[in-house]
This record gives structure tokens, C-alpha cells and sequence, in this order.
């Protein structure tokens, strides 16, 4: 949308309600028109023109519905995937929170928690004569999905029509004729226009809307709904959810239905990742930094890490950290055409990290209008960055279309919790920085801040530190080691099993990993406890920094339990590489039960075979045809047997509950 000054600045949403439609209900939320008069149309000439328009939506959904990345271009043709779909039942009770808080351990959505079910694409389709949202944090696909609902909802004697808002830049009030056919459809005759709209007048409930990025800035409502309004007795029914629901719709006002779009599986992800890039580096990112994969699952991040890797940032190297994977999406953003910031890009980055760690720091992840204006930031020009979201009046009997302070939050979580840590790293004071480590960083609230501080501290391999961050990188480094030591003692002090201890090490040893330094590895491998049970389940997240600590690990463990951490084939392939390289005889006792592994994970469990001591349980640890675990079959049972008789062990292998292996020699 083009930028516009304040003082012309026109509501858009308004300027339609002004003129034609108006508002005389909105508790009904039923918008009436007035139509100027028209000369008549016949009832062949309405059919004529209206399959006409229906042949322009099919024409314009198959050019639009093409998924398309910037900065990566398509290899092969695009797959159909679908993103996970949930019901919601979102507005359960009348008092809904004003902010979002901000959560470390997962991305937030005033969805969360309001799941009634999952859905597949079909159930949308079922849906008649109903107000629909359909809501999704950025870039989760909103618009490919709508488009796909549209070309599903365009049947023959249907007509189905998709409104993009975000390409919309209407300075003049519209009419509803104006709003549907003439700004889609131009360059047509009056008496075609006078024609489809008296058919469609007629013929509402042959008519789908689909209103798709209507909460962009200028526009009041949603970014995905359809409805099956019908325009009889001069009515349009219609309803405005925001691309995450409007916080403050009265009663009358609610959709029907909400449902929210979720992460693509991984079988999707990997089909769509390779129509842009190619199988060698899926399997690169698999091998050295797996933590990836599941960032792929959104979209979005999967564009930016495909991006990240083809043109990747010479002062930053590989991508293969989070932390670095956003310190590259940032330097190519400084080529972005929509990032319109008057001033240098550095300036730009400076005011959005001030922005994001006050919302951290204050356990949010919503930003007012006054907060970009404190810090001279017009939203349009970073909208790449930061999106807007409309939130109505409080009073749970406002005005749907009134006007109201306007907030914003970061287009990801993550881009809020990378550029707190930039903050924390390159523009907090040094003496406030000691301070803050000290009593507040390695508290819960900032565990994945903390990570990306790590990563942009400790990570000499993209770039070496001097003055103030040689300094901070060392107050860090004695703090963190500190806490290794306090928690590493506390677990070997408690009851096997205190999951809360054993997460808070895992998050340390990712700040680690995150870093990619050796000696504070070493150091933290000093610290590993001789017995620990990891999270069930575990984080594949927390896997890569695991990993990079025991790597280091040198002494004799007495037990490693993976049981039940749910950890799938990939997962277990990257802890049990490091494993088979430790010294024979190493760890005494090891439990894998409980996993998703794969047929080809039989290799890595008879890597583990020399360097378990005392007794492996693997019962149930593989994933079975119909969902369930399973034990070993006899095929893997001799592979794992007939490994066992080429070395020198005393191990017990419990494949299931009855049966144990021995060495036969």
C-alpha cells in the first residue's frame, strides 16, 4: 500500500461505510446500500455477464494462487500442501485480554488453548451460509489457503469472489459495486456492471466472499473470511474478524466459525523446501543444524532460511544457528524494496531493537502506536518487520467499524527475541549489561533471548569481538559457567526425574551450542552430571546443543536415560552420532524406550552397543504402521545380536520386555 501522509490519510473501511454501504445496525452488524438507480437488466443478459465474471475469478485465482518466496525462485513445479487446521473455540467467554504476554517457550497466539479440534480442508468447504474466519500468525499462508478456497468454492452456478486488501490503495469513498466488481474487475462496460451486480443481488446465496488481508493497514477486519451473506431486502450480512481475531467484537458481531491455521507436517515441509532448493542442502541442515527443520514448518521462516543459505551475509558465514540465521535475514532486508525507512538501515535496526526489548521486558508482545512514534517509526515503511493489528474499543458493545489506538507486534516472535538480544549485545551500557546478567538474564522470561545473546557473544566463527564486547562476552561467560555448575549439582542432589532441572540445564547447554565455542563446551562438559533423564519429552530444539556438550563430555557417565522423550528418527540420529564416538565402555546404563526411530535408526542403536556398559532398554522405541510404538522385529534383533557377538561386552540389550541379548562370545 502506498505511503500516505496523516493529514489525507483516508480510512478506507470508513470511506465505504460513508458513502454506500452504511452502518445503521451495528449491533446486527448488517450493512445496508444504496445503489444509485440503473437502467434493468434482462435475465439472459445477467447470465451472460455473471459466467463471464466467473471465467475473470478463475483466471485471476490461477494466477494469483501460485506460491511464490523472495529472494529464492522455484525449481520445480509448486506442491499442494496444507497447513495444520484447527476450530476454534475462540470466543468462549465475554472478557478477552487486552495484550498478549510474551511467552519464551512457544510462539504466542490469542488462539492458544482454544483448540477444539483439528479439521482438514473439506470441513471448510461443508461449511453453508456461515460468517467463517480463518486466522493465522504471518506468513503461515493465509493467502495461498484463501486462494485455494476460493478456486474450491468457484462451482458452476456459484460464483466466488477473492478481495485482496493488502494490494489496495483506494483514496475515494467506494460503493459495494465499486468494492466487489468494478476496482477487481476493470475496464468493463456499465451495462456489464449493472448486470452482475443485479444478478448478484438476486442470487446471494449463490455468492461467496472471500476477504483476505482486510486487517492491513487502512482496512478494519480480517485477513482470510468468506461469507455466505445473501443480499436480499437490500441487506448484505457481513462480519470483520482481524488475522487474529478482533479482541472486542460484541456478541451479535462474532463469526460462526473460527478456525486457525497451524505448521505445515514435515512431510509437506520437505516437499515444498525442495521446490526451491535442492536435496543436498535439506540434507546439509538435517545433518548440521537440524534445529532448522522444524523452523521450516512455518513458512516464512522456511523462505528465510532457504534465502539465508543460497545468499548467505559474508560478515555473518553459514546459517546454520538461529542466531545466525537472523542476523542474515536482517543484512538482507537492507536490499528489501519495502523497507522505505528514511534514514540508514543501522538507525532503523537501532529504534526496533529499543522497541523490542521494552516489549520483552515488560511481558509483552504488542506495541502501541505511541511506542513507534516515541521512536519516529512510521509502520508502513518496516510493515516486512512489524505488523499492524486492529483491536477495537474495549466496551464489549462498541462499534465494530469504530476507529481506535492501533497496535502492532513483530511479524515472528522470534524477529521480537533476536532483536531484544541485538539490543542487549551491541546498546545496552556495559555496566547495565553486567547487572542485568546478573539478576535477571538467566531467569525464565529470557531463555530464548538468552540464547541469541550467547550466539551473537560467543560465536567468534562469524565475526571476532573487541572493547565493551570483548568485555561482555567474558561477564557472560562466567556467568553462564556459574550457572552450569549450580544447576549440573542440583540435579545430582535430587530424585532422578525433576524434568523442571534437567530443562533449565538443556536451555543452558542451547546457549552453548548457540555459540559454537569449544572451550566453554569444555567447560560445561566438566559439569555434566553422571546420571540425568532428559525432558519427556524432549524439545528437538534443545537436541543441537545437547549434542555439542557431550560432544566435549569425557569422564564416565553412570546412566543416560532418553526414555520416553518422544525424540524422532532425525533427533535420535544426531544424539546417538555423537555417542558412538565416545569411549567404550563410557555410559553404564541407557534407556532409548519410548521413540519415534525408524528402520534406518537400527544402525545407530548398534553404534551405541560398544560404548553402553552395563544394560540398553530399547523396548517399544520404534514408530509402528498404525501410530503406535513397537519393539525391535526379529530382522532387527539378529542385526543387532550379530553385532553384538563381533565385539567384547558384557551388555544386556532388552529389546522387549522378555527377551535380552548377550554377546555370545
Amino acid at each position: 500500500m502506498a505511503e500516505q501522509s496523516t493529514s489525507s490519510n483516508v480510512n478506507i473501511t470508513d470511506a465505504v461505510l460513508h458513502q454506500s454501504p452504511v452502518i445503521n445496525d451495528a449491533e446486527n452488524v448488517t450493512i445496508y446500500y444504496m445503489q444509485p438507480p440503473s437502467t434493468s437488466s434482462s435475465d439472459e443478459d445477467e447470465w451472460n455477464s455473471i459466467r463471464k465474471l466467473m471465467k475473470l475469478c478463475i483466471s485471476y485465482l490461477e494466477k494469483e494462487g501460485k506460491l511464490r518466496f523472495q529472494g529464492v525462485s522455484a525449481k520445480q513445479e509448486i506442491p499442494v500442501v496444507h497447513p495444520a487446521i484447527h476450530e476454534l473455540n475462540y470466543y468462549d467467554k465475554d472478557t478477552i485480554p487486552v495484550d498478549e504476554r510474551y511467552d519464551p517457550k512457544g510462539q504466542n497466539e490469542l488462539f492458544k488453548n482454544k483448540i477444539i479440534r483439528e479439521v482438514c480442508f473439506q470441513d471448510l468447504l461443508d461449511e453453508k451460509d456461515k460468517f467463517i474466519s480463518i486466522v493465522a500468525s504471518a506468513g503461515s499462508g493465509k493467502t495461498v489457503f484463501s486462494l485455494r478456497l476460493a478456486k474450491a468454492f468457484s462451482l458452476p452456478q456459484r460464483l466466488c469472489i477473492h478481495l485482496k486488501f493488502m494490494d489496495a490503495n483506494y483514496e475515494h469513498p467506494l460503493t459495494l459495486r465499486q468494492l466487489l466488481l468494478e476496482n477487481m474487475f476493470p475496464g468493463h462496460s456499465e451495462e456489464f456492471y449493472t448486470a452482475c451486480f443485479s444478478w448478484m443481488q438476486k442470487n446471494a446465496d449463490k455468492i461467496v466472499l472471500i476477504l483476505d488481508g482486510l486487517d492491513h493497514p487502512g482496512w478494519t477486519g480480517s485477513s482470510a473470511i468468506f461469507l455466505g451473506g445473501n443480499f436480499t431486502k437490500n441487506k448484505l450480512q457481513c462480519l470483520c474478524p482481524c488475522q487474529r481475531p478482533v479482541l472486542y467484537l460484541p456478541e451479535p458481531a462474532r463469526p460462526q466459525v473460527t478456525y486457525a491455521l497451524g505448521d505445515l507436517s514435515l512431510e509437506d515441509t520437505k516437499e515444498l523446501f525442495l521446490a526451491f532448493a535442492d536435496e543436498d542442502l535439506w540434507k546439509k541442515i538435517n545433518t548440521t543444524s537440524s534445529q532448522m527443520l522444524s523452523m521450516c514448518r512455518n513458512p516464512l521462516m522456511l523462505q528465510m532460511i532457504i534465502s539465508s543459505k543460497i545468499h548467505p551475509s559474508e560478515d555473518i558465514g553459514d546459517a546454520s544457528t538461529p542466531t545466525r540465521l537472523f542476523a542474515t535475514v536482517m543484512e538482507n532486508l537492507k536490499g528489501s524494496r519495502n523497507i522505505r525507512f528514511p534514514k540508514t538501515m543501522d538507525e532503523l535496526v537501532l529504534k526496533l531493537q529499543v522497541l523490542a526489548f521494552a516489549a520483552t521486558n515488560n511481558h509483552k508482545v504488542i506495541l502501541t502506536d505511541k511506542q513507534l512514534k516515541d521512536v519516529e517509526i512510521n509502520p508502513t515503511t518496516v510493515h516486512d518487520i512489524i505488523v499492524q493489528l486492529h483491536a477495537p474499543k474495549h466496551s464489549v458493545n462498541c462499534n465494530l467499524f469504530d476507529g481506535s489506538p492501533t497496535k502492532f507486534y513483530f511479524c515472528h516472535q522470534t524477529f521480537q527475541e533476536h532483536l531484544t538480544a541485538s539490543y542487549v549485545v551491541y546498546a545496552m551500557p556495559l555496566e547495565e549489561f553486567q547487572d542485568f546478567v546478573e539478576t535477571s538474564l538467566f531467569q525464565e522470561h529470557w531463555t530464548v533471548v538468552r540464547r541469541f545473546v550467547c550466539g551473537l557473544l560467543f560465536d567468534l566463527e562469524s565475526k571476532a569481538v573487541s572493547g565493551d564486547l570483548q568485555m561482555k562476552k567474558e561477564i557472560l561467560k562466567k556467568y553462564l559457567i556459574q550457572q552450569l555448575a549450580i544447576i549440573s549439582e542440583k540435579i545430582m542432589e535430587s530424585p532422578p526425574g525433576d524434568e523442571a532441572l534437567t530443562d533449565k540445564l538443556l536451555n543452558l547447554y542451547a546457549c552453548v551450542g548457540e555459540g559454537k565455542d569449544s572451550s566453554i563446551a569444555t567447560k560445561a562438559a566438566e559439569h555434566f552430571p553422571t546420571t540425568i533423564e532428559l525432558p519427556q519429552p524432549m524439545n528437538s530444539n534443545l537436541v543441537p546443543g545437547f549434542c555439542f556438550v557431550l560432544k566435549h563430555v569425557t569422564k564416565q557417565l553412570d546412566g543416560l536415560s532418553l526414555g520416553l522423550c518422544r525424540l524422532d528418527a532425525n533427533s535420535f540420529h544426531e544424539i546417538a552420532s555423537v555417542i558412538k564416538e565416545m569411549k567404550p565402555g563410557q555410559i553404564g546404563k541407557m534407556s532409548i524406550y519410548g521413540n519415534r526411530l525408524q528402520p534406518s535408526n537400527i544402525d545407530d542403536i548398534i553404534g551405541l552397543l560398544r560404548v553402553v556398559r552395563v544394560e540398553l532398554m530399547m523396548w517399544n522405541c520404534f514408530d509402528g504402521d498404525d501410530g503406535r510404538w513397537r519393539s525391535a522385529n526379529q530382522d532387527e534383533i539378529n542385526k543387532i545380536q550379530s553385532a553384538l557377538n563381533k565385539i567384547q561386552t558384557r551388555l544386556e540389550v532388552l529389546v522387549d520386555l522378555l527377551t535380552k541379548l548377550h554377546s555370545q562370545k
